[in-house]
């Protein structure tokens, strides 16, 4: 499979069987269940230092992108640790770009599983746009029980932590948690290649007090905690994360430009 493309589970033939149930949301929602532990098989993957009080806590974990496969592994570990403690159906609220929506990477077909998932599209090129998902993303955690939790990339685009620069980091994840009173939960995920042991690790939180107006020193204190996160793994391993490869498309820093 081509490194930055989603997993092989997400075939044509998988396709067809989830498009024979996407009017059914429980049949869709029992697939979903079963795909989310195929993909923790498949990866091996593997979570360390999860929060004490994660499951009774509300957050809003930030973590580098380095594939696609990113956030269906993120999404299946949360489920898999969620739904041992709560009732319901675990709801993660997860940012994605808007080519998750018009059909560029994921076909239309399937908006259905964007929707049950909880999956909000951000328009990157639009401040109006990012912060409309801002505001969904805060009507959604007013209403209902908690804890809540929220996955998002705060780099924004595939790209190597450890190139990344703090002023390019975007600012969503602070501006959300000032907006919401919960913490930043830094994290690093290790650039996933399927068949193989593949690792996340959370950092410490960061805490955004509610005068703050403006995000660079909490954006430099992520950059430098997802780096620590990424050293650590060699220490609660003993072995180190792997190098990050990037291609073409991805090796030149995306920044964000308000319109």
């Amino acid at each position: 499979m081509h490194l930055f493309n989603a997993s092989s589970l997400f075939n044509e033939n998988s396709q067809k069987e989830i498009l024979g149930i996407i009017n059914d949301p429980e049949k869709l929602r029992n697939r979903l269940i079963e795909v989310k532990k195929m993909l923790l098989k498949t990866y091996n993957f593997k979570v360390y230092k999860v929060p004490d009080d994660f499951t009774a806590a509300s957050y809003i974990i930030a973590t580098n992108h380095l594939t696609d496969s990113d956030a269906p592994l993120i999404m299946s570990f949360y489920y898999e640790l969620m739904h041992q403690v709560i009732d319901t159906y675990p709801e993660l609220f997860v940012f994605a770009k808007e080519n998750c929506f018009n059909g560029v990477s994921i076909p239309k077909e399937l908006m259905p599983i964007l929707e049950m998932e909880k999956v909000f599209a951000v328009d990157r090129k639009s401040f109006g746009g990012s912060m409309s998902a801002m505001r969904a993303a805060g009507k959604w955690f007013a209403e209902g029980e908690k804890p809540k939790h929220f996955l998002i990339f705060s780099q924004g685009t595939i790209y190597d932590i450890n190139k990344d620069r703090a002023e390019d980091i975007e600012t969503g994840a602070f501006w959300l948690a000032r907006l919401l009173g919960i913490p930043v939960l830094p994290a690093f995920i290790e650039q996933v290649v399927e068949g193989a042991g593949n690792r996340f690790v959370f950092g410490k939180p960061i805490f955004v007090p509610k005068d703050c107006r403006n995000f660079d020193d909490h954006k430099r204190i992520w950059l430098e905690r997802v780096i620590e996160a990424q050293d650590e793994l060699g220490t609660l391993t003993g072995i180190p994360a792997r190098e990050a490869i990037l291609d073409k498309e991805h090796q030149t820093r995306k920044t964000f430009k308000p319109a």
